[in-house]
């Protein structure tokens, strides 16, 4: 019996080491994690290899989505990071349904553009955020500024020559 049990343990840890090898391999170092983590709730729960692999791929595509967002959301340059769920909505209750509506991202795959317009002090700044925010979390590529900043840019670009390339770079963005 012990011998049997020394059988399983010795398969176990290479059956750990083939995983982080070929986790480090596929670049997708957080199966090895899950794997270890889940191992022993599929074997008590009896559940299929398909089932534990599903479970496994999922928590390491969570992962990868997660970190993706974030990388976007640090790359498109926000002053500060605001989502939706910091605006003051009771200081502008007659926007919560177009907000709303544009956080689902529908006006981005419609090639839509999105004007936020008012008076200094109504949020305009926040939204404009908190849309460039959700876009990334969707998986857009995101890039922000303010409007005086895209003349100065775009001015830049075009007194050196580099229109062309400026726009042609502005153009992988899904939202500016």
């Amino acid at each position: 019996m012990a011998a049997t049990r020394r059988a399983k343990t010795t398969a176990a840890t290479e059956s750990v080491k083939q995983i982080t090898y070929l986790a480090a391999a596929l670049k997708a170092p957080r199966i090895t994690e899950a794997a270890s983590r889940l191992a022993d709730q599929a074997r008590d729960a009896g559940w299929t290899h398909e089932d534990y692999l599903a479970a496994v791929l999922e928590r390491e595509v969570s992962a990868r989505n997660a970190s993706g967002a974030q990388l976007r959301i640090r790359a498109a340059g926000f002053g500060s990071v605001k989502t939706l769920e910091d605006f003051d909505f009771d200081a502008q209750p007659a926007i919560r349904q177009q907000t709303a509506a544009l956080a689902s991202g529908g006006f981005l795959t419609e090639a839509r553009n999105v004007v936020l317009l008012g008076p200094p002090g109504t949020g305009k700044t926040h939204l404009a955020t908190a849309l460039g925010v959700a876009a990334a979390r969707h998986g857009h590529r995101v890039l922000f500024a303010t409007a005086t900043d895209w003349v100065t840019r775009l001015t830049d670009a075009h007194r050196g020559g580099r229109l062309p390339q400026e726009l042609t770079r502005l153009r992988r963005y899904g939202l500016i």
